[in-house]
């Protein structure tokens, strides 16, 4: 495997700056609820760039409204006979008080990094320094690279390798979608887990068995860019040729079922397949390593926010717009049901929904999760979407997502190779 990955320690790169970040004052978030047969009406809106679907689930739709179309869309719900309600009345509120609240406590604890809390890509490299001279005895742990994004930035993350010959391995990453925040907090406290607490039976038991690789953030120009211009932003930074608007987004472009539902050809939606297959660089370096470790894998987890789902292959569909099954997916299913029950007897709530992704909630190719399953051969891959209604979400969530994950996390492997 040493020829897969450059390691190396990060080489600081230019971080956008801004005068003041982008605002969303009297943004409405809008819960809609149709029935069945207004479903369709409802999906037709997202054609609109300037709605921001957040959440798509056959329970409701969470719609983000500038001010300029919140009484129009009100009306256009209303004339269909659509119940809806709005969830929050002023998205920038949630904002201002998320970045005081954030340097508040930057400021009262006296450190940079905290693993409680919202950290920036630098501070969460630097702790990966960390993290491998915390290396667990008996392990070996590296700083990996496993390419840069279209402004030069490392793909970074940590890989733990234990002694002995052809191991079975866990593929983790998080953060394809720039705004997910609770997904890069929850993985990095995975991370610590596996680092700090290898005198924990369940972590001895993992550290004893598999490699790890381990990337908290796989879109790093998008996710600094929330933290200096616009927090809101979910895709990658590109340009597209011909376009104002910048950015792919990410999991809507890998090389598998691209292109067959449930993405934009519009390149200002944040949907954006992209031009071609695999065409970002991140893309492109994800792919490879997937396809290169996958037949080491047990599984990959891709770790998203928010709807409580456990989301299993496939997202596409079929010529007839019907939802797209794996061959194997009953016994996929054993697999999702064990890690979902998991995750919901953390806190005695039942509330995750698990299933294959495009007839749980909504059709989407071209993502992370199908590639590493397609294309990668790893048997199970899934995609929780974690907890919370909300883009943005207390820092208070960021332990209890953990703990939660963390058990979803531990009954897949022992579901998958008890």
């Amino acid at each position: 495997m040493r020829g897969l990955f450059v390691v190396t320690l990060l080489v600081a790169a230019g971080v956008l700056q801004a005068d003041e970040m982008r605002r969303y004052d009297g943004y409405q978030l809008i819960n809609v609820y149709p029935t069945e047969a207004q479903v369709d009406f409802v999906v037709e809106q997202s054609g609109d760039v300037e709605l921001d679907f957040w959440y798509e689930g056959r329970d409701r739709f969470d719609i983000l409204v500038p001010p300029h179309k919140v009484d129009n869309f009100k009306a256009d719900m209303a004339s269909k006979g659509i119940v809806f309600k709005v969830a929050e009345q002023d998205i920038q509120t949630l904002i201002d008080v998320e970045q005081l609240e954030m340097k508040q406590r930057k400021s009262a604890r006296g450190q940079v990094f905290n693993y409680d809390d919202f950290n920036t890509l630098e501070d969460i490299f630097t702790e990966l320094d960390s993290m491998v001279a915390r290396c667990p005895p008996g392990m070996e742990c590296d700083l990996i690279v496993i390419g840069q994004s279209y402004q030069g930035r490392d793909i970074k993350g940590l890989r733990m390798r234990g002694p002995g010959q052809n191991r079975k391995a866990i593929w983790t990453d998080a953060t394809i979608h720039a705004r997910e925040w609770l997904a890069t907090a929850t993985l990095l406290k995975i991370m610590k887990h596996l680092v700090d607490d290898y005198n924990d039976l369940q972590v001895a038991a993992l550290l004893q068995k598999y490699d790890f690789y381990l990337l908290p953030v796989v879109n790093p120009d998008g996710y600094s860019y929330t933290h200096t211009n616009e927090r809101l932003w979910r895709k990658n930074r590109t340009p597209n040729a011909g376009s104002t608007c910048l950015g792919t987004d990410l999991n809507r472009n890998y090389d598998q079922m691209w292109g067959n539902a449930g993405a934009s050809t519009n390149p200002c939606s944040d949907t954006y397949r992209g031009a071609t297959p695999g065409s970002e660089p991140e893309t492109v370096v994800t792919q490879g390593a997937l396809r290169q470790l996958g037949p080491s894998l047990i599984f990959s987890m891709h770790i998203h926010t928010y709807g409580h789902l456990w989301l299993i292959p496939w997202g596409s569909v079929t010529n007839t717009g019907a939802c797209n099954y794996a061959a194997d997916h009953a016994q996929m299913m054993v697999v999702a049901n064990a890690g979902a029950n998991a995750v919901q007897s953390t806190w005695n709530i039942q509330t995750w929904a698990r299933g294959n992704s495009c007839d749980t909630i909504y059709p989407a190719s071209g993502i992370t999760m199908d590639y590493s399953k397609g294309l990668g051969g790893v048997f199970f891959t899934v995609t929780p979407e974690l907890r919370g209604t909300n883009f943005i979400i207390a820092a208070t969530n960021i332990e209890p997502s953990f703990r939660e994950v963390w058990n979803g996390f531990a009954a897949t492997q022992h579901a998958i190779d008890p």
